[in-house]
């Protein structure tokens, strides 16, 4: 159906807009060829093919509800106006199949164009059967990044049905045809997704993966969220304004070690002027400043995550200068990284951008979930520290190895003790959350080295469990290990792991595998700050079994050795001299 003028009341039913058939139509379509369209208080209009919107004069007034069964195209000329919903679903025709929009239904500027030079749409309802709705940029115009953009609110779920029926948006035609593939980083993203309400607050986000598993981390929940570009624009009030944004459905889905599934932050604003904020995620950049001592409330701050996790990129579209200072806060979304140190902070730039770290970093936490960090201004790159406290205790040797298939025997070495009180160990199935099972006193003070163990007997066959050790000082202070994993198989299995010379000054370290089976294992060494050195797979044989370390381009430091296999898992400490 082409229009010129046109006002709809009541409900709407023309065969124009209707298709008979369950199969897939995208040829009963409804183009509005520059005319003034009413779509009143109450009335619907159910479209069961594409939509196109388009030409400077054309314009719809939608204040009832506009359901569309195909796909939404527009110019950049299009204008569209009024407090009614577009809804877009597939439960009648073209079901199983992928619904996008494309071209400008956004605020083409600044929030001083809402309402002036605006395609955006009031409320949006998703409610495809794929759970994506995908923006293709048309490529035309002077802002075709900005493909869709809502003034009220955006509705994941409007059924209620929880997180299997919830639907993301996709700011990218990846998937329209073909197998779809997900970039790693959020700048490959070729369209955004724009909340232009100004009001602060989730409100506006409804049936959304933050309302869903209140912003826990590790929540694994897949409701819906942005995948790749998201903007909001920011009141001059200023107020709290979250990004719920990622990479890929599934949070434990990783690529170059990013965890790639919902990742949540959000900025809390005082008086300011940015505007518009736009934001997305992405694997993390290389640690430019590796080894760089940054003040945290005393402790030193290195960045374990890198490239393992992922930096959020932020910038303000206008490219304001002294905007205003904010607080950041992030809930990390990562079951794949390495959960050690002992207080966390955020970093802006100086990790990833500089050699020499520019700005103190005084906000710390026990955790990264719920991490934040205060007095910044502008934006960049935003990513997660994490600092060790040196206890007056080191742990050299960490293992746990399933015994005879019927226990899990944990234990630990220290290489020196002062003022050390007990050690807790800990235990988890997904190397994430894990939970103290048992604690064990400390000899307390010692220069000789120290050896300890523990049974551990309540464990199932065929499941991967995670174990480290919480040692804890006299004066409360905390310190973890990595984690060793082991599970029981219906092999039984001894593992015994050397290192010689140890510590080693130049050359060659010889690492000494006696294994009771024969398996695949994975030799890994990381450096006292967490960056990855080596990662090569073996083939250990029954017996003894052994295996070169080139260490002559490792700088003189503290390294940690992973024998890892499907059946134990050994960490040994080797000291690399000057």
């Amino acid at each position: 159906m082409n229009l010129r003028n046109f006002t709809l009341s009541g409900l709407f039913a023309a065969s124009s807009l209707f298709a008979l058939s369950l199969q897939a139509q995208h040829s009963n379509e409804f183009y509005n060829n520059g005319a003034l369209v009413h779509i009143e208080a109450g009335a619907e209009v159910h479209v069961w093919g594409d939509v196109h919107m388009q030409q400077a004069t054309g314009t719809l007034e939608n204040n009832g509800l506009l359901k569309v069964q195909g796909n939404m195209y527009s110019d950049e000329l299009f204008q569209q106006t009024g407090t009614g919903t577009t809804l877009l679903e597939n439960s009648d025709v073209n079901v199983g199949e992928r619904q996008f929009i494309s071209g400008s239904y956004a605020v083409r500027g600044g929030t001083a164009q809402t309402g002036v030079n605006d395609g955006s749409f009031y409320n949006l309802e998703l409610n495809n059967d794929q759970r994506f709705v995908y923006l293709v940029n048309s490529g035309a115009g002077a802002t075709p990044q900005y493909v869709a953009d809502v003034r009220g609110s955006i509705n994941f779920d409007p059924q209620g049905l929880g997180p299997t029926n919830a639907t993301s948006i996709v700011t990218s035609d990846i998937g329209m045809t073909g197998a779809i593939t997900y970039p790693a980083n959020g700048s490959a993203y070729n369209a955004e997704f724009g909340m232009m309400n100004v009001a602060a607050g989730q409100g506006n986000y409804i049936n959304d993966t933050w309302h869903q598993s209140g912003g826990d981390n590790l929540s694994l929940q897949d409701n819906g969220y942005i995948i790749g570009k998201h903007r909001r624009a920011i009141s001059p009030a200023g107020g709290t304004y979250g990004y719920f944004i990622g990479l890929e459905p599934g949070a434990a889905v990783a690529n170059n070690g990013t965890s790639r599934g919902f990742q949540y932050t959000h900025f809390v604003f005082g008086a300011n002027n940015y505007d518009v904020l736009s934001g997305y995620f992405e694997a993390g950049s290389p640690n430019s400043s590796a080894g760089a001592a940054i003040e945290c409330s005393g402790y030193n701050m290195n960045d374990f995550w890198g490239d393992r996790h992922g930096e959020w990129m932020f910038d303000d579209i206008n490219n304001v200068t002294n905007g205003g200072t904010y607080e950041i806060r992030v809930w990390p979304q990562d079951p794949t990284s390495p959960w050690i140190g002992s207080v966390w902070t955020i970093s802006k730039d100086d990790v990833f951008a500089y050699a020499v770290p520019s700005v103190l970093h005084n906000d710390c936490d026990l955790a990264p979930t719920n991490l934040k960090r205060t007095g910044f201004e502008d934006f960049s790159a935003f990513g997660v520290l994490s600092g060790i406290v040196l206890l007056d205790v080191q742990i050299t040797d960490l293992a746990a190895t399933a015994i005879n298939n019927r226990f899990i025997k944990v234990d630990w070495t220290t290489s020196k003790e002062v003022d050390v009180d007990h050690f807790v160990i800990e235990r988890s199935t997904d190397d994430a959350n894990f939970v103290a099972i048992t604690t064990h006193w400390a000899t307390g003070n010692s220069q000789v080295p120290q050896s300890y163990f523990i049974d551990d007997a309540a464990v199932l066959p065929n499941i991967n469990y995670y174990y480290r050790i919480k040692t804890v000082n006299v004066d409360g202070t905390v310190e973890y290990t990595n984690s060793v994993v082991a599970a029981l198989t219906k092999d039984g299995n001894v593992q015994t792991v050397n290192i010689f010379p140890n510590p080693i000054s130049e050359g060659n370290a010889t690492l000494e595998i006696v294994s009771t089976i024969d398996k695949e294992t994975s030799i890994i060494v990381y450096d006292a700050i967490g960056q990855l050195i080596l990662s090569k797979e073996i083939n250990v044989q029954e017996g003894l079994n052994t295996y070169s370390l080139e260490t002559n381009d490792w700088p003189g430091g503290i390294y940690y050795v992973h024998i890892n296999s499907a059946q134990s898992s050994t960490v040994k400490e080797l000291i690399k001299s000057e």
